[in-house]
């Protein structure tokens, strides 16, 4: 899309070139070429969904699903960190950009185009999700949850999958434009949480919301609240004051209560991410200046300590 074009070839032929560049660069059955500056492609996906026969798929008689796919795929698939930095400053926000990912994610489009678009918006997520004025009214709200909701169902959960769908929850659970929108049924994919990075800002921000306990227990659903807390209580640590002191308190009153038992999963989960993290530092050569053994050190010391604490306040 880079190869230079004389001025007076056609717009419509241009573009139609860079279909058929995408279209071959990026098929399902190859592997894919590396993206090292993504701003050819976010243009490329710009220019189409801003345009008005986007919406009926037809360019005479060349479909757009296949280049648009290939296009989000290359985005999801083939980043690397240069890449990820680009889309760090991109602003998925703008009304054609919106307009064009719901649309692409609704059920009469081809399962590969929406799963690309869902490994896509799980790199975007903390900018489309964590804004402070709505990029779409209640009931395109709405419509975009259950069409993501439907995107989660048809495709299988690999490893892969679960982290793009937890990072994507995380993020419409913080926020207070999208929450209410979530798809009932879908709070149980919060079953997810250790497939997501540690340095995920969705899970950060979600975990520092004092507001997303008491959401979460008025739900009336007691399994979510155990999910909840075993989340709270990986990152006990790390928490704000303040929701460390729910955790406690709220740990203490499920202790007490018929639900005491279902604490155990949030033991088991502590244990498990211990035995990990341990299993994971064999790896590394144990030098001071190794930064990924002092995280790993740190992580473990602080799951020990959460550990205790836990045991303490749920048996004590």
């Amino acid at each position: 899309m880079q190869t230079p074009i004389s001025f007076t070839y056609p717009q419509d032929k241009k573009w139609e070139a860079a279909r058929l560049t995408m279209q071959t660069a990026y098929k399902w059955d190859k592997p894919l070429p590396w993206v090292k500056d993504p701003q050819d492609i976010l243009v490329f996906l710009d220019h189409h969904f801003d345009s008005d026969t986007f919406h009926l798929a037809i360019i005479g008689d060349q479909d757009l699903n296949e280049p648009i796919q290939n296009a989000l795929r290359a985005l999801a698939y083939a980043s690397g960190p240069t890449a990820i930095k680009v889309l760090e400053h991109f602003d998925p926000t703008e009304p054609s950009f919106v307009r064009g990912i719901c649309h692409v994610f609704q059920d009469d489009h081809p399962l590969q185009l929406r799963k690309a678009a869902l490994f896509f918006l799980a790199l975007i997520s903390d900018k489309w999700f964590n804004t402070p004025h709505q990029i779409m009214g209640p009931d395109q709200m709405k419509a975009f949850c259950v069409d993501w909701a439907s995107v989660v169902d048809s495709i299988e959960h690999t490893h892969d999958a679960q982290k793009a769908i937890i990072v994507i929850l995380f993020g419409m659970i913080n926020s207070n434009h999208w929450r209410p929108h979530i798809v009932i049924e879908k709070w149980k994919l919060l079953e997810y949480f250790t497939s997501v990075p540690d340095d995920s800002l969705p899970l950060r921000r979600s975990i520092d919301n004092p507001e997303l306990m008491d959401v979460i227990r008025n739900m009336g659903n007691p399994a979510t609240v155990i999910l909840w807390l075993a989340i709270l209580w990986l990152k006990y640590k790390e928490l704000v004051p303040q929701v460390q002191e729910q955790l406690e308190m709220v740990t203490k009153e499920v202790a007490q209560g018929r639900s005491r038992k279902d604490l155990d999963m949030c033991l088991l989960t502590m244990d498990s991410e211990l035995e990990k993290a341990k299993d994971t530092l064999t790896w590394y050569d144990m030098q001071p200046t190794d930064l990924g053994a002092t995280t790993l050190w740190t992580k473990i010391k602080n799951l020990q300590e959460a550990k205790t604490s836990f045991i303490a306040l749920s048996r004590g």
